[in-house]
């Protein structure tokens, strides 16, 4: 499938940035946003410092875990038998992260969360893509962290924290094709993410391959 690239950004969790970003965010804000949601909205803020009109694109997020950190801290305070927060039981859904971000942007077009296993960048890439049918632009989003304890031993992926964001248009801008490939040896994920990250914000030339379940590939240019 073909499609053009507009902008990228690439947010690391401890790039120093980040609370630069973030400082501009009222401060009750601040407090609600999980290091996982910190994440995904300071790479929409980068991204929008270039191309404005992120600010009202309908939004594909993928992510294989989500913000599973929140999640597992409420399933021990049940363990424990305390009474579970209403507002960190609201905010530990898959797309409570995006409804954070749409309000902080007045966006209200479509937004969708997509996770699907270590297939979850690649999928996610794909309903962006099937959405440009729709819509002339559509943001894609990645943004995972390691999972905690326990989960650590049943999930390699992702080696570090980070999120990823694309400005994808149907119309104009950098050529680039996706389609999966026969399996191949199983990758990493952050490196085929930069790599992919540095040919479109520089406007190179050059295959990403990632494997997951399935083996997928990106040409740029």
């Amino acid at each position: 499938m073909q499609a053009f690239t507009k902008a990228s950004a690439l947010a690391l969790q401890d790039d120093v940035v980040v609370d630069t970003i973030l400082r501009e965010l009222p401060a009750g804000t601040r407090r609600r946003l999980s290091p996982y949601a910190k994440l995904l909205v300071r790479v929409v803020y980068q991204l929008i410092a270039d191309s404005p009109q992120v600010a009202n694109t309908p939004i594909v997020l993928a992510t294989q875990h989500g913000d599973l950190h929140r999640t597992i801290r409420l399933l021990h305070d049940l363990a424990d038998e305390q009474q579970l927060s209403p507002t960190q039981f609201s905010l530990s859904v898959n797309n409570a992260a995006l409804g954070q971000l749409s309000i902080l942007l007045d966006n209200t077009a479509a937004m969708t969360t997509v996770a699907a296993g270590d297939d979850s960048f690649a999928m996610g890439w794909l309903e962006a893509l099937l959405q440009l049918q729709q819509s002339p632009e559509v943001l894609f989003i990645y943004a995972d962290e390691p999972p905690p304890e326990p989960y650590t031993k049943h999930a390699e992926l992702p080696e570090q924290a980070f999120a990823m964001a694309v400005l994808l248009s149907s119309q104009q801008g950098h050529p680039l094709q996706f389609e999966a490939k026969p399996s191949a040896e199983k990758t990493g994920l952050l490196e085929p993410v930069q790599q992919l990250h540095q040919l479109i914000s520089q406007h190179g030339q050059g295959e990403v391959q990632l494997q997951g379940k399935q083996a997928w590939s990106w040409y740029v240019g």
